[in-house]
């Protein structure tokens, strides 16, 4: 199993605008297929730097909304997080489908509470995982857009 490290596009970063952060997100990242074709081992892992937290922070809520299917691959998942504890906002599910992909504990929650924040700033990732046969650089559909709520817990007075 080999990993690959990459980082996403700046021009893929979204600060949200009032209607998603009435709905609780203030970030975006958009993730297309061609942003993890890389590896070409059946259990090779890709992995995501989507941005830094503030030095005092807490991630709120997460979801990841699959808009296209992953297609072209055996299996493959996603689970985001930071790179304390890759999964502490959502855990590993499949993108093989298009839909809503929410936390364990349901929408408007992360996964890992006790891992989603701290007094030191941290990497936020999003880790893709192929499982079966293929790999990641056999990918030929797949679009997602992971949503966050973080809180520069510094600016509340």
């Amino acid at each position: 199993m080999a990993d690959t490290a990459v980082t996403i596009s700046p021009k893929k970063v979204y600060i949200e605008s009032n209607p998603e952060r009435v709905n609780g997100y203030t970030n975006r990242y958009n993730v297309l297929y061609s942003d993890v074709a890389f590896g070409s081992g059946s259990t090779d892992t890709v992995t995501m730097t989507i941005g830094t937290t503030p030095a005092l922070w807490v991630a709120k809520s997460a979801i990841v909304n699959v808009t296209t299917a992953f297609a072209g691959t055996g299996a493959l998942t996603i689970k985001v997080g930071t790179s304390g504890t890759s999964d502490a906002f959502i855990a590993a599910t499949s993108v093989a489908s298009a839909g809503l992909i929410q936390p364990t504990n349901g929408a408007g929650s992360v996964n890992t509470p006790a891992s989603s924040t701290s007094t030191s700033s941290a990497t936020l990732k999003a880790v893709f995982t192929n499982a079966t046969s293929g790999s990641p650089s056999a990918l030929t559909a797949g679009a997602l857009d992971i949503y966050l709520e973080l809180i520069d817990l510094s600016k509340l007075a």
